[in-house]
């Protein structure tokens, strides 16, 4: 553990991680429940007595709860660039995995009932339900065909191209169909997922 560290000079300059945690409004919360993610996720990994992770992960958080959501975005980073030497990397890996420790907590199994078979569905009550989780932004679900929808983003704070995308190629395997995942971004904090995806003969 002792030889495992993160550059946060690095990362801070190539996430531009300053003018985010900037913009990212006072108000703006987290569920405890994702802090609990990136917790599980390094500590799977054998990471989770790194310094710079102890500072903001220490302490398992209430699911429920709201957390500063600049803090959930702080961590995120560090998480990231401990995962993988490109932060944007580690971030989609880590939100990838996420859908499995997800499935196991209570918000969870009330979303199991629509995991499988229908991506779709899924992405409808993730639309539906993201008030739940956060207090910012809006996400809008546009349904192009029975195997393909796009996700548009506003206003959303964590990296969309990274972590977002991530998620929802780990809802993909989650749903057991093949597909992809492509980010187009507007801005940093504004522009959409194109998901498609195959159902398994």
């Amino acid at each position: 553990m002792e030889t495992v560290s993160v550059d946060l000079a690095r990362v801070t300059a190539e996430l531009d991680l300053e003018r985010r945690l900037r913009d990212v409004p006072s108000g703006a919360y987290t569920r405890g429940i994702f802090f609990n993610m990136l917790r599980d996720d390094l500590d799977r990994r054998r990471l989770l007595g790194v310094p710079e992770v102890q500072r903001l992960l220490r302490d398992a958080r209430k699911s429920y709860r709201a957390y500063p959501t600049r803090d959930w975005i702080e961590a995120f980073a560090i998480c990231g660039a401990l995962v993988d030497l490109d932060a944007r990397e580690g971030m989609r890996k880590v939100f990838l995995g996420g859908s499995e420790y997800f499935a196991g907590t209570w918000y969870g199994s009330a979303f199991a009932r629509f995991l499988k078979p229908d991506p779709a569905a899924a992405l409808a009550w993730i639309e539906r339900s993201r008030e739940h989780f956060v207090n910012y932004g809006k996400w809008r679900l546009e349904r192009r065909s029975p195997e393909h929808a796009v996700l548009h983003m506003f206003d959303e704070y964590m990296w969309i191209e990274a972590a977002h995308r991530g998620g929802c190629e780990g809802l993909l395997l989650a749903c057991g169909v093949t597909g992809e995942v492509n980010a187009e971004l507007d801005d940093a904090y504004n522009g959409r997922l194109d998901i498609r995806w195959k159902h398994r003969n």
